[in-house]
């Protein structure tokens, strides 16, 4: 095997001639200031750089370029998602956001019914509502976290915005998602009309027939969305939910009062599905 000595880069090659002509003629110390100036121009200061060549270029990583997230089948889909956007926001056109330090990422939901509709995801394995890590942070602030996402992305006023999750019966997917879209008109005008009944106790919450199969929904209102506020806080804290957290399903939806939140939960049973995202204007009115 034969080994090839690296070639000098040109600007050393031509310098070198042009050290040999000069010192030929008489140049002495003129000849020297030219070559130093010449040295220090070629390698940026002293310190050589790699002066890779054009076809070197288009080979090389640019460190641009994400790896093709594979996306798992149902109901792994997000999951895999999720990993994917934590890992490289450009691995696939749905990522959107992601949050290293609260653990989520915002993906632009692909389904044409849902033009105008988000997902918030964490990046750490949580299957859905009836996991106890929500009431853990960062989990148990995800409503809040998807509230803010959603003034960037739904970019609605908090009367017309909401967010809802299914509960376990009522969804396809096993990794925890948080939908974040509009309100259902019908569903802001009822609850305009019974405002002055809404209070804040879970454990008397006014009960409502809401959205378009009119299912029941037990529904307070709250100033905030973290901590004891924390919608899977209130939840669990209504008559007989706790001990059944997988057929709860729970909507966020945002009133006329600054900093004034609707909470809203229905539950998996007879024909009702569990579904609070039937609230959701997931087109926004498009």
């Amino acid at each position: 095997m034969h080994c090839r000595s690296r070639r000098p880069p040109a600007v050393v090659i031509r310098l070198a001639a042009f050290s040999r002509a000069c010192r030929g003629s008489g140049g002495g110390s003129i000849c020297t200031a030219v070559i130093v100036a010449g040295l220090l121009l070629a390698f940026g200061g002293g310190q050589l750089r790699d002066q890779t060549s054009p076809a070197e270029a288009q080979s090389a990583p640019t460190g641009g370029v994400a790896a093709a997230c594979v996306v798992a089948p149902r109901p792994n889909s997000l999951w895999s998602l999720a990993q994917c956007c934590a890992r490289d926001l450009k691995s696939n056109p749905g990522c959107r956001y992601y949050n290293q330090a609260d653990e989520f990422i915002i993906l632009k939901d692909n389904s044409r019914k849902k033009p105008a509709a988000y997902l918030i995801i964490p990046t750490a394995k949580l299957t859905g509502i009836e996991d106890r890590q929500i009431f853990a942070p960062p989990f148990a602030d995800f409503w809040a976290y998807g509230w803010q996402q959603a003034q960037t992305y739904v970019k609605k006023p908090a009367a017309e915005t909401a967010l809802a999750i299914n509960s376990i019966v009522g969804r396809t997917q096993n990794q925890l998602h948080i939908h974040i879209a509009c309100v259902r008109p019908d569903v802001a005008q009822a609850l305009a009309r019974n405002e002055a009944k809404i209070g804040a106790d879970p454990a008397t919450a006014l009960q409502l027939k809401l959205g378009p199969d009119n299912h029941i929904y037990r529904v307070i209102r709250v100033p905030g969305l973290t901590a004891a506020d924390s919608p899977y806080n209130l939840v669990a804290a209504m008559p007989g939910a706790r001990a059944d957290m997988a057929d709860q399903s729970v909507a966020v939806i945002g009133s006329t009062t600054p900093g004034s939140y609707y909470v809203l939960e229905t539950y998996a049973h007879g024909t009702n599905p569990g579904s609070a995202e039937e609230l959701l204007d997931q087109s926004c009115g498009r």
